[in-house]
Order: C-alpha cells, then sequence, then structure tokens
C-alpha cells in the first residue's frame, strides 16, 4: 500500500509539474481572480500615480488580496524622482473667458503667466520658429509629423521651444472626443524649463483656427506641479523553485490619475496576479524560481523596473516576461530573443485547442522589460489584441473598470502561467546576450535613434 500511495504521489507530482491545461482552464474562467481583484483596487484606490495616497492604498489592496489567497510578498523599495500632479490651470482669457480641459506632462515644474500672448508654432521643430517672435509666449504645438520630417519627440519640442524664449507648450492631442492623453515632458525624471501641457483636440485646434486666422489669443497659466526625489516600492511574490535561475513576470502597477487606471496597466496586473495564484492552487512545482513583480513608476519613467534590473542585473535571469495591457493573448514575441522560439513551440504544442501558436521576435521599448533588455536578459511580451473600447481611453479619464473584461484577464493568465510553468522546467539552457549583441538587436530593430532622441541609450 505504501508503495503504491508513493507510486500515485509521484504521478500526481509530474502533472502538477505538467500543469494540465484543462484543469488550468476550468480554475481560471469558474474564479477569475485577478477580474475581482482589481475591481477592489479599481473602486477603492482609483488612479495610482506613483507618489500618491492612491498609489499606497493600491498597493495594500494588492497585497492583502495575496495574502488572503495564501501568497506572501515583500515590498522592494527604491528612490528615484517622484513628479506630483498640483492644481494646475490652462485659462483661456482672450477672446473670451474659459478653463482648457488641459492637463500638465509629467515633469512640468511650478509657474505663473497671466495674459501671455499665444502663437502657434506648427510641428514644434526648429524650422517652424522661422520669423515667429515666440520669446515671452505660450506656444501651440501641433503633434502632426510633417512628411518626410524625423519624429519629434515633446521633450525635444520642449526644449526647443525654451530655446526660442517661450514661456509654456500646449501640445494639441491627436485623439478626438475630449481626450487630454496624459504623458511624460521627459524620461529623466528632470524638471521641465518650461510648463507643458495637452489639450483636448477640439480645443487645440480652435486656438491653432484663431491664431492662423489673425486672431489674438491671451491666457493665464498656473502651474503647480513639482517633482522631488523620495522613496517608492515594487511588490515582489516569488515562488520558489529548486534551481537558483529564475524567472521574471512583471507588469506596471502604477497608472495615470486621471481614470482607474484599469486598462493601462490594471488589467496587466490583474493578469499576473490570477497566474501566481493558478500556479499555486494547482499545486505546480517549478524547477526555475518564478518571481511576479508588480513595478511602480512605469508611467513617469519605468523607475521601479530601472531600479529593479539595477538591484538585480547580476541574478541568474532566465527570461522576463511584460505584461503591459495585454489583450486576448494568442502567442508571444520574443523581442529579439529568437533562442527561446524552439522552447516556446514545445511547450505550447501541449495546449491542446488552446491556441498559443502566434510566434513573433519584434523588439519595442519604453515598458518595463526595456532596462532587463538592455543587461541582455531576454524578454517577452504576449501578443493579442484588445477591442478599441478598451484602448481608446489610454491615459485618460475614460480608462476606468467598467471597460475590463473578466474573461480577457483569465485567459492571458492561463497563457502566462502555462508559459512560466514550462519554461521553468525547459532544457533550453541560461542564455545572456552580449553587450555587442544587445547593440546589434537594438540597431536591427530601429530602437537606436529613438533610445539616443530620449537620453536612455546605454550604449
Amino acid at each position: 500500500m505504501k508503495k503504491l500511495f508513493t507510486l500515485f504521489f509521484l504521478i500526481s507530482l509530474t502533472l502538477s509539474a505538467q500543469l494540465n491545461i484543462e484543469n488550468l482552464t476550468g480554475k481560471a474562467f469558474a474564479n477569475n481572480y485577478g477580474y475581482y481583484m482589481l475591481e477592489k483596487v479599481c473602486d477603492l484606490a482609483g488612479g495610482r500615480l506613483m507618489g500618491t495616497p492612491q498609489n499606497e492604498l493600491g498597493f495594500e489592496i494588492l497585497k492583502k488580496q495575496l495574502s488572503d489567497n495564501g501568497l506572501s510578498s515583500y515590498y522592494e523599495e527604491f528612490t528615484s524622482p517622484i513628479w506630483y500632479r498640483g492644481d494646475d490651470k490652462v485659462l483661456l482669457t482672450v477672446p473670451y473667458k474659459k478653463e482648457l480641459r488641459a492637463t500638465a506632462l509629467a515633469y512640468s515644474s511650478p509657474a505663473k503667466i497671466e495674459q501671455g500672448k499665444v502663437v502657434y508654432v506648427f510641428s514644434g521643430y526648429e524650422v517652424d520658429y522661422s520669423g515667429i517672435d515666440a520669446k515671452g509666449k505660450i506656444v501651440v504645438i501641433s503633434q502632426t509629423r510633417p512628411k518626410g520630417r524625423e519624429e519629434l519627440l515633446r521633450g525635444e519640442a520642449i526644449k526647443i521651444a525654451h530655446k526660442m524664449g517661450a514661456v509654456a507648450a500646449l501640445f494639441i492631442n491627436e485623439a478626438k472626443g475630449g481626450k487630454v492623453l496624459c504623458g511624460v515632458g521627459n524620461f529623466k525624471g528632470t524638471p521641465l524649463p518650461i510648463p507643458a501641457f495637452s489639450l483636448t483636440n477640439e480645443e487645440g485646434n480652435k486656438l491653432k483656427r484663431l491664431l492662423e486666422n489673425g486672431d489674438q489669443v491671451l491666457m493665464d497659466i498656473n502651474s503647480n506641479s513639482y517633482v522631488k526625489t523620495g522613496v517608492s516600492k515594487n511588490l515582489v511574490y516569488k515562488f520558489e523553485g529548486i534551481k537558483k535561475e529564475k524567472i521574471v513576470i512583471g507588469a506596471h502597477f502604477d497608472s495615470w490619475d486621471l481614470g482607474d487606471g484599469a486598462i493601462d496597466n490594471g488589467h496587466g496586473s490583474a493578469v499576473i496576479f490570477e497566474a501566481a495564484l493558478l500556479l499555486n492552487k494547482l499545486g505546480c512545482k517549478p524547477e526555475r524560481t518564478i518571481e511576479f513583480v508588480w513595478f511602480n513608476g512605469e508611467e513617469t519613467g519605468l523607475w521601479g523596473s530601472k531600479k529593479y534590473v539595477e538591484k538585480h542585473k547580476n541574478d541568474s535571469i532566465y527570461a522576463m516576461f511584460n505584461l503591459d495591457m495585454p489583450g486576448k493573448v494568442n502567442g508571444y514575441n520574443v523581442m529579439g530573443f529568437d533562442h527561446l522560439i524552439p522552447a516556446i513551440k514545445e511547450i505550447t504544442s501541449k495546449s491542446g485547442s488552446y491556441d498559443l501558436s502566434n510566434i513573433m521576435s519584434t523588439a519595442w521599448t519604453n515598458s518595463d522589460h526595456m532596462f532587463f533588455m538592455f543587461e541582455g536578459i531576454p524578454v517577452l511580451t504576449p501578443t493579442g489584441g484588445m477591442t478599441k473600447e478598451m484602448t481608446e481611453h489610454y491615459h485618460d479619464f475614460g480608462d476606468t473598470f467598467d471597460k475590463v473584461d473578466k474573461d480577457y484577464i483569465s485567459h492571458g493568465a492561463i497563457a502566462v502561467a502555462f508559459l512560466a510553468n514550462g519554461l521553468s522546467h525547459s532544457d533550453t539552457a541560461y542564455k545572456r546576450a552580449s553587450q555587442a549583441e544587445v547593440i546589434k538587436l537594438l540597431k536591427d530593430h530601429n530602437l537606436e535613434s529613438r533610445l539616443k532622441k530620449q537620453e536612455e541609450y546605454p550604449f
């Protein structure tokens, strides 16, 4: 009887290690763990801009939800620039009085402008200022790129405006529907030389028409936002394996403060929450440790992931899996680390009719995988899309919990848990790219120029 029990135990252990796709799918869709966690975070904490009480509260809710499900997590603190949004106002005074729907770009700093004269400087390139006196004036800038010109980042346009003597910069949003779409003024965390705001498409284009028709436009701008160095934190849950090597599964938990941060990136945070629960509740026994990290400060400069990499870059990180607004997952993007493709294909061949066969290799930047990639650590993300309703309110008031689809979250959690477990047992050897190989990857995927423009090229 003892031998029979031992045999049964070993068979059960083997099955749990392989993570049966039917059990995984049934557990996920029957419970929707991530969806209900995200509902609490969105309804009780709201938008989670790093440095705000809402960010702190959101993390505490997430930590408690993990604890209530038997998962012990811990904080890793880091020091970085933190941008605090003040009571900022852009008031049109001539030709009539109206407070515009404008939002300050991150790292805008304090300023008070009264009856400032406004000029339109087209797309904000230096050549666009030809014949325009911008000194002491507020400039309105279109974000439409003229044909044949290299992309101009907002940070570059702000520097040019300051060089030309402007006292503030207002960017016309390209998206219609009263959206302002939050963003950063730079990626370095340094105070902007002049305050900068994003305007709605409709109000921005009205200003453009007035100025092109020769009408006078005056404004008052009161900017009270500021930058201060402070302490923030990431949240980590470690699913211990038997090997020193580990797989990092990350998603940024912070969000912009206008809406709930439900899609960007509550969605990704919920997916990895549910994936962690699924692996535990189904008795998975990973060989490589699987570390789940909810990063902070992604929206204002990738601070949480940058500081994590600084601290852990000498760890044996087998791969980093980044979940930033994952849609209905249908496969994986290995972002130029093609040696992972055979292992992923072998794993997904066992997923039955749960199709995860879309394997691609296109690198991109400006999310939490970026600093891992710079260190040569293999990075990947899920493939698959979202509905227009989910994505059209990106960085805006409408990024609210009502846009969330519980099945999308569970679908993504299954794909993450299944691949993470498979990679934890994979025979594909640990491999980190050399600096020369990373440089080649960035050049091959046309990322070098943009990284240099935003002053984040590390080589």
